[in-house]
């Protein structure tokens, strides 16, 4: 008999109030910098998106976590991802396979 597989609880994401953007991610890039004093640059509020898609045999979290692992190896100033898509693969009865869709926010270097 396989071990059974241990299970994440999902809590939901509480409202990030403040100033609006992207889901959240203009106000994270706003408040990181006004948390480290540094005045934010227009500039870096203008993001590459591309798309990418993380897969896990163990849950959500790590689909998420290995799209992103992956893309920070190839690709720098990585700033910002929305899930755009979760999905899944079911064999008897049980989830077996979770992929996740998702943007990914970059800001793109000098020329």
């Amino acid at each position: 008999m396989p071990a059974p597989k241990r299970s994440r609880k999902v809590v939901p994401m509480k409202s990030r109030g403040g100033l609006t953007g992207r889901d959240g991610a203009v106000d994270f890039a706003l408040r990181t910098a006004a948390a480290q004093r540094v005045e934010a640059n227009p500039e870096d509020h203008i993001y590459r998106v591309i798309e990418l898609v993380g897969t896990s045999e163990e849950s959500i979290e790590d689909a998420i976590a290995s799209a992103i692992g992956r893309a920070n190896s190839t690709l720098r100033n990585l700033r910002w991802f929305e899930v755009v898509r979760t999905s899944g693969h079911i064999t008897d009865g049980e989830v077996k396979h979770y992929q996740v869709t998702m943007k990914v926010g970059f800001t793109m270097e000098d020329a």
